[in-house]
């Protein structure tokens, strides 16, 4: 009896909860109408309740005419518009072309392919699948006019509009709901991909820049790092505004801070900081990346990575960040960053390999000489080699006034110049030869040798005053840092002392160079007991072969041309 009466509960029960199953599964589009939605989908069956095989019917193109025909495009999102234009344009020769421009920012440049690629992706992908059972409109992010605050209006040439209105998500998230205003009220389900395209941003119309800096902008400072380790830092110290027919620009004075302090090569920095204001990129290679998967891009850390600091016209300093990395499958481009994440997701972008350099020579950018300062500076220079071989190299300067051929005085700075208490004129009458290591008196065979025709006996000829200039280039030249080598040496570790160069500036400083033997071929350099954070190398300075810039060689064709000066 009581196994009868047990039996007959659970048959109850299972009656009472199978009806209740039945209840809500009937009442359960009105309590979350996705679910129900999701359910009918689940069962083949669209939105609208029909069969999943009658698919065509339950799609409509939102747009009715064709990209060719579009004469405006505008999309409206977080309190931003963006209004593009398309006019035609003639050139020198009176061809047309229709191109972009955007009528809402008069500072953006619209970037015709990038425009042209929206359109046509947002045209060719605007079809919506039809919500018919829908309920009120503000479920779906609409109010009772079918509007939101978001919205993408085109028009074309013969006076068509059509603006969608972009509502909420659906509950996968891969749809958004969307509302032509065309009086009907009707929402439609369109691909998240075309929907967002709707809400262009400013970087899907402009050729993306990676330093997108004006040219009259104050360069601050440039720090580059290669694998995560900072190669070389430099700040500005001063600006020269250069202006042209067609372009103001504004070039920096640098200074190296790291990992040597010494003045800059300031045309290479200069261009370098051109080259990056002109780095484009291709476009967004992934979005939405992660920290942790960076590193699938070269990117944790980048092979080589750029800060650069500007001052604007507002006296308030943008920062600007390129982090480049491995080359993409094509082998054509390098994956690349251009700032920091948003929400801790970043848009890889990709950047063409002729655009960056993917490697940075610390010495192209230091300024190498050891004497930094121009010729027209020095008093007086001491050239000791070895002890065993001396020189002085003297400036006078004279002020006196001319008459030019337009019989007005002019005031000029005549420069006399010594070597080894004589002066050394520039006259032909005292010339000498200098070629393959030969230093003799020029003779009518050597004038009549060098005038047959055949370039490959051609030979120079040095006076006096051209010999003086010889030897200080070659002393510029090879005192000159070849290699960085940032570990000071100790005292015991210091070969012989090769040079000592002192340059004495007409206003009485003084710069003494020291070079000191390392090894075979190079030396340690010192500025006024400084170490130069350097080597130069030797075979500058102490050559068996006669070449043009050698030390020794210059110095040994001056003492031929000046034994000849009474």
């Amino acid at each position: 009896m009581k196994k009868y009466i047990a039996t007959t509960i659970a048959a109850a029960v299972f009656l009472v909860l199978l009806i209740a199953g039945v209840i809500f599964v009937l009442n359960i589009d009105k309590v979350f109408p996705e679910a129900g939605r999701y359910l009918a989908n689940k069962n083949g069956t669209s939105d609208d309740g029909s069969n999943s095989g009658s698919s065509e019917s339950l799609y409509r193109k939102l747009i009715q005419f064709e990209s060719s025909s579009v004469a405006a495009i505008e999309s409206y999102f977080d309190g931003t518009k963006l209004t593009l234009q398309r006019v035609t344009e003639k050139d020198e020769k009176g061809k047309e072309t229709k191109t972009w421009i955007c009528t809402s920012d008069s500072a953006i440049e619209a970037n015709n392919s990038n425009v042209s690629s929206l359109l046509s992706s947002i045209m060719t992908s605007c079809s919506g699948t039809i919500i018919k059972d829908r309920d009120v409109l503000s479920e779906y992010g609409f109010d009772e006019e079918g509007k939101s605050d978001m919205y993408f209006r085109i028009a074309s040439y013969e006076g068509a509009v059509t603006t969608i209105y972009i509502g909420y998500y659906d509950y996968s998230r891969e749809y958004r709901y969307v509302c032509v205003d065309d009086g009907t009220l009707q929402v439609y389900r369109l691909n998240i991909y075309s929907a967002d395209r709707m809400l262009f941003k400013k970087k899907a119309i402009t050729l993306v820049k990676a330093f997108p800096f004006l040219t009259t902008d104050i360069p601050s400072k440039l720090t580059i790092y290669e694998e995560g380790e900072k190669a070389i830092a430099l700040d500005c110290t001063g600006v020269d505004r250069q202006s042209t027919e067609t372009q103001k620009r504004v070039v920096g004075y640098w200074r190296v801070r790291f990992p040597i302090e010494r003045k800059s090569q300031e045309s290479a920095v200069n261009n370098l900081v051109k080259d990056l204001n002109g780095v484009t990129l291709d476009g967004v290679a992934a979005a939405g990346v992660t920290e942790e998967q960076l590193a699938d891009y070269g990117l944790a850390p980048a092979a080589i990575e750029y800060y650069l600091d500007m001052i604007n016209a507002d006296n308030t300093i943008d920062s600007y960040v390129l982090k480049v990395g491995n080359k993409n499958e094509d082998g054509n481009a390098y994956y690349c960053l251009i700032g920091d994440a948003e929400d801790g997701l970043y848009d890889v972008y990709t950047v063409n390999t002729g655009y960056v350099y993917h490697s940075i020579n610390v010495l192209n950018y230091v300024d190498p000489y050891l004497y930094l300062e121009d010729s027209d500076l020095i008093s007086s220079i001491d050239i000791d080699i070895k002890g065993e071989e001396k020189h002085k190299m003297v400036y006078t300067y004279e002020t006196v006034q001319k008459t030019n051929s337009a019989g007005y005085v002019e005031t000029e700075e005549v420069v006399t110049r010594y070597f080894d208490g004589k002066e050394a004129p520039d006259d032909d009458n005292y010339a000498v030869v200098a070629n393959d290591n030969r230093y003799t008196r020029v003779t009518e065979d050597d004038i009549k040798f060098n005038r047959d025709d055949d370039l490959t006996n051609d030979i120079t000829t040095i006076n006096p005053y051209e010999g003086f200039n010889r030897v200080l280039l070659a002393l510029y030249v090879n005192f000159a840092i070849k290699d960085i080598d940032l570990d000071e040496p100790a005292a015991d570790q210091l070969g012989e002392k090769l040079a000592t160069i002192t340059y004495t500036e007409r206003d009485g400083d003084v710069f003494k160079i020291e070079v000191y033997q390392k090894e075979d071929n190079r030396a340690w350099a010192y500025i006024n007991g400084k170490y130069a954070g350097g080597c130069i190398k030797t075979t500058g300075i102490f050559r068996e072969v006669y070449m043009l810039y050698d030390v020794m060689a210059a110095i040994k064709c001056q003492k031929t041309v000046m034994a000849l000066v009474p």
